[in-house]
Formats: structure tokens, C-alpha cells, sequence
């Protein structure tokens, strides 16, 4: 054989190798972006699951503040309500204080009088004076 012959064999022979080895590289690189791939659409799919768990979240929450809301409102409105009675209420003891009781204390002791009266009369009637 001739050497023009060797070269052309051996050419061809690294052509093939080199043509192997980039399909090798090649293949290598497609599995891993196709890993790559598959990685980032789980981790989007993570995203999507963690933003729709972080919405209902939030629902949640806006539903919790709305009804403290309402229990702020209502505790609002009962406040004021007591502070509306808190007068009418301080007027009604002050007329009880004033004129209520001392009509009450004044009927007691005119009842307890008429009562003594009541009992010494009929003592005297009676003639049990000396008894007592």
C-alpha cells in the first residue's frame, strides 16, 4: 500500500471516531437538557402550585380580617350604644338618689309610726298597758 493510501485510511478512520465522539458529546448534551427541561417544569409547576396556595391564602386572610372587621364594628357599635345609656342611666340614679329614696325612707318610718301608733292605741283600748 501506498502512503497517499495510509493517509486517506487514517483520515477516514478520525473522521469516523470524531464523528462518534460528537455524537456521543451530542447525545449527552440532549439528555441533559431534556433533564433540565423536565427539572424546570416541576419547578414551575411548584411555582403555579405555591401561587395558587399563597391566593387561597390570601382569601383566607381577607376573609379573616373582614369579619374582624365586623367584630370591631359591632364592639364599635356596643360602645357607643352603652355610652348612649350611660346618661339616661346616670339621670335615673341621681332622680333615685334624690327624690326615690327619701320617699322610700320617709314611707317606711311614716309606715313604722302609723304601725307604733296602731300598737299603742290598741294597748290602751285594751287595757294590756301594764303588760308591756
Amino acid at each position: 500500500m501506498d502512503p497517499l493510501s495510509i493517509l486517506y485510511i487514517a483520515l477516514a478512520i478520525s473522521a469516523l471516531v470524531l464523528s462518534i465522539g460528537i455524537t456521543y458529546t451530542l447525545l449527552g448534551i440532549r439528555r441533559n437538557a431534556e433533564q433540565l427541561t423536565q427539572r424546570l417544569d416541576e419547578t414551575l409547576r411548584q411555582v403555579e402550585m405555591t401561587a395558587e396556595d399563597l391566593r387561597k391564602t390570601d382569601i383566607a386572610l381577607r376573609e379573616v380580617v373582614s369579619g374582624v372587621d365586623k367584630a370591631v364594628a359591632n364592639v364599635t357599635h356596643f360602645t357607643e350604644g352603652i355610652r348612649a345609656l350611660r346618661g339616661p342611666l346616670d339621670v335615673a340614679a341621681k332622680v333615685l338618689d334624690h327624690s326615690v329614696s327619701p320617699t322610700l325612707v320617709g314611707l317606711s318610718g311614716g309606715l313604722a309610726g302609723i304601725r307604733a301608733a296602731a300598737s299603742h292605741i290598741l294597748h290602751r283600748f285594751a287595757g294590756k298597758e301594764g303588760t308591756r
